[in-house]
């Protein structure tokens, strides 16, 4: 019954990946950010992790901003993850969010939210809540530190112990104007989330950015116990296509 239970918390490994992706908006690895999908702009994002010794399964999704206001801000978002380790490999997620500068220069971005929402009882329903709060800091970069916990039914160690808590932190770098045909600007970034359940993991990746609403994150994930990942990898290689579509952007004149 372990081995089946440590199966199934590693099948949610996808519910967390990806730069403002489908999944809560996220750096790369980790919802570590205090950023909100814009109100009303649908975001569709195609993640992929692989490696020699396994591979995860396809997360595509969407995402959409759904309140208007300028202080507070929020967001709703599904994961489709095939060919899936379970029958379900639909979870949804959502997120609220305070943004940096809301109420003055020095006020930080506070964001808290919950992902892997399934919709079968320990087999799907990770449910993992999560919490950060995040600074530009010039040109030093953004720095968001967090925290994290989820249903102790499914995030187990490979011994079948609890490890459904922990700590997240990401750093992004400001952006590097290229301004190229077909490349606007690069960034790099890199995450982390602790504990022993397949969650797991740090990364650190290269974003492309093709337009302002297209871009390509490609890097190494590594994880913290590959005894519960596919293959017992101890890494894998993911890229990721991130695609913002503007509906209610005003044409310019």
């Amino acid at each position: 019954m372990k081995k089946v239970s440590r199966a199934l918390a590693a099948a949610a490994l996808l519910a967390a990946a990806s730069q403002a992706a489908a999944t809560p908006s996220t750096v790369w690895w980790t919802p570590a950010t205090t950023y909100v999908q814009p109100y009303l702009v649908p975001h569709l994002t195609y993640d992929t992790y692989f490696g020699e010794g396994g591979a995860y399964p396809i997360d595509s999704g969407v995402q959409i901003g759904i309140l208007p206001f300028e202080k507070l801000q929020a967001e709703i978002g599904f994961d489709l993850n095939y060919p899936g380790y379970t029958k379900n490999g639909l979870l949804f997620n959502a997120k609220l969010g305070v943004p940096e500068g809301a109420f003055g220069d020095w006020f930080p971005g506070i964001s808290a939210g919950i992902y892997g929402l399934g919709l079968k009882k320990d087999v799907s329903d990770y449910n993992i809540l999560h919490a950060e709060i995040g600074k530009t800091l010039g040109a030093f970069g953004t720095l968001t530190l967090g925290g994290y916990f989820g249903n102790d039914k499914l995030l187990l160690d490979e011994t079948g112990a609890k490890a459904n808590s922990g700590f997240m932190a990401a750093y992004v770098t400001p952006d590097v104007a290229v301004g190229l045909p077909g490349l606007t600007k690069i960034n790099f970034f890199g995450d982390v989330q602790t504990g022993k359940s397949a969650f797991g993991a740090w990364g650190l990746g290269i974003g492309l950015y093709f337009t302002p609403a297209i871009d390509l994150l490609a890097g190494p994930v590594f994880f913290l116990n590959e005894k519960v990942q596919p293959g017992q990898s101890k890494m894998m290689w993911s890229l990721q296509i991130d695609v913002d579509v503007e509906l209610l952007a005003k044409p310019k004149s």
